[in-house]
């Protein structure tokens, strides 16, 4: 059975993407013909941050992000992505492709939006109720990525920044069970040519 607030996470998480989608598909940042690697740290779950009721930990994740696309101009070149995630704990880990748009804030600073389709490792149901209640319950071994983040060139070929990534199956692939994974964290990007 879903909760009410299971229920209102999918519209919300919806909504945030397609705004994010219509304010990146616009005007794009200007970028150079690179590829770039990315290392990450995030806090997994933080919707319920130091509670012993869920999964813990940290994710480690890294990504391969390709040069901009110049076939999908009219979409704001977004470069194409392959990512992993694994977790500290032995909870869920989980593995992603996608698209990821960039837009400049300023001469320094550049927001970003991703979007894609992963599969996990982790619970999709249960009838075991301290399982239910230590592990995030997805319903479906597929679900869509979304991500904002916000960066700082230190350099030509490298940044940091902030990032947000929420997992679901939006009850589009897959029925049931939709509590989702939220991560958050530090990421350092390195650009090569």
């Amino acid at each position: 059975m879903q909760t009410r607030r299971d229920s209102r996470r999918v519209p919300s998480a919806a909504a945030i993407g397609c705004l994010a989608a219509l304010g990146f598909a616009g005007e794009v940042r200007s970028q150079e013909d690179t590829r770039e690697i990315r290392v990450a740290v995030m806090q997994h779950d933080v919707l319920h941050p130091g509670s012993d009721d869920r999964e813990g930990g940290a994710n480690l994740e890294m990504a391969l992000l390709s040069r901009p696309i110049t076939v999908l101009d009219a979409v704001g070149r977004p470069r194409a992505y392959i990512s992993g995630s694994l977790n500290s704990d032995g909870d869920t880990n989980f593995a992603s492709v996608g698209l990821s748009w960039r837009r400049a804030v300023s001469d320094r600073v550049s927001g970003e939006f991703q979007f894609g389709y992963a599969v996990h490792d982790g619970v999709l149901d249960t009838d075991d109720p301290v399982e239910a209640r230590s592990r995030l319950l997805l319903g479906s071994r597929d679900l869509f990525r979304s991500a904002l983040g916000l960066n700082w060139e230190v350099s030509r070929d490298v940044s940091i920044g902030v990032q947000w990534v929420h997992l679901s199956h939006g009850q589009v692939l897959g029925d049931g069970r939709n509590q989702g994974i939220d991560t958050a964290g530090l990421v350092m990007t390195y650009r090569f040519r």
